[in-house]
């Protein structure tokens, strides 16, 4: 990486995004993580896009991303 380029390389410009929970949570900028997070997750109630339910015994659960 050129010098000059070198002293950007933390800077938000460059940063990338978490690939999971865990991995924003560990970040600098967390609070800012969780507002989205928090965001996100009303939007989801508001827009009815879920529904909990109770796992059968023996069942898993499957994930999702």
């Amino acid at each position: 990486m050129p010098e000059d380029l070198d002293k950007f390389k933390d800077s938000a410009l460059v940063m990338t995004d978490p690939l999971t929970y865990q991995e924003a949570m560990s970040r600098p900028n967390v609070i800012y993580w969780k507002k989205a997070c928090t965001k996100e997750l009303e939007q989801f109630v508001k827009q009815k896009l879920f529904s909990t339910m109770h796992i059968p015994v023996g069942q898993k659960v499957v994930g999702c991303k």
